[in-house]
């Protein structure tokens, strides 16, 4: 079942048009690559699926119902739940707050991230509760920025770039981490230039470039497309 639809959409800055009929379709308990080159238009559709950019044309739904036209907040209480890829943690608030000031109901009033259950799931951010977010390292934060996002109880969690600027040991803690909430049943898009990243954790691939999608496949099917990944993204 189609869990996210966004068809042909046409996003700006301004007046500069950056998504061109961009189109995608994620299924629930997903894992799925966005795929692009620097530029090419992954972030962009994120912002555009939060409301945080205009669309003017276009279709976004969620669980199959449209959400052009409503508000970014809306937009979050109805089920996206966005992990920038500036992390955006709250320097002068320890984790615990950090992660409470997140914390709200879905419409459909349930809660299935109290806070013992992202304890649980986070094991070094409980070690780090009452530490400041702004003294946690890149890596800490990046989990604490997915970990605030959850507490809302996301339909979907969108991952712009989640293992950008981090070292490689931490970045397997991160590719270990969604291994975990795959297993949960957590969906989830991530937005990564870091194609062997995502060949670990996802199952499918969508490529962007110049605004608009070119390929989508299983991860399998790319990994033996030698001729796509060097048109689209090798650097």
């Amino acid at each position: 079942m189609s869990l996210l639809e966004v068809k042909n959409i046409n996003a700006f800055y301004d007046s500069s048009q950056v998504l061109f009929n961009m189109s995608l379709n994620i299924s629930k308990n997903k894992i799925i690559a966005l795929l692009g080159r620097n530029g090419a238009g992954k972030s962009s559709t994120f912002k555009a699926i939060t409301g945080i950019i205009k669309v003017k044309s276009g279709s976004i739904k969620l669980d199959g119902k449209e959400l052009m036209g409503n508000s970014i907040n809306s937009r979050a209480k109805s089920g996206i739940g966005y992990v920038p890829e500036d992390r955006q943690v709250f320097p002068e608030h320890t984790v615990e707050e950090n992660i409470n000031l997140g914390k709200k109901n879905n419409l459909k009033n349930i809660n299935n991230w109290d806070l013992e259950k992202i304890w649980d799931t986070f094991p070094l951010l409980k070690n780090l509760r009452f530490r400041l977010a702004g003294q946690l390292s890149g890596g800490e934060q990046q989990m604490l920025s997915i970990a605030r996002t959850l507490a809302g109880n996301p339909e979907i969690l969108l991952l712009d770039e989640p293992s950008e600027g981090l070292a490689p040991i931490i970045v397997e803690e991160i590719e270990k981490l969604i291994d975990k909430l795959e297993k949960i049943g957590v969906t989830i898009l991530i937005a990564e230039q870091n194609m062997h990243f995502c060949m670990k954790v996802a199952k499918e691939a969508i490529i962007i470039d110049k605004g608009q999608s070119v390929w989508s496949g299983s991860i399998k099917e790319l990994n033996k497309d030698k001729k796509t990944r060097d048109k689209y993204l090798a650097i």
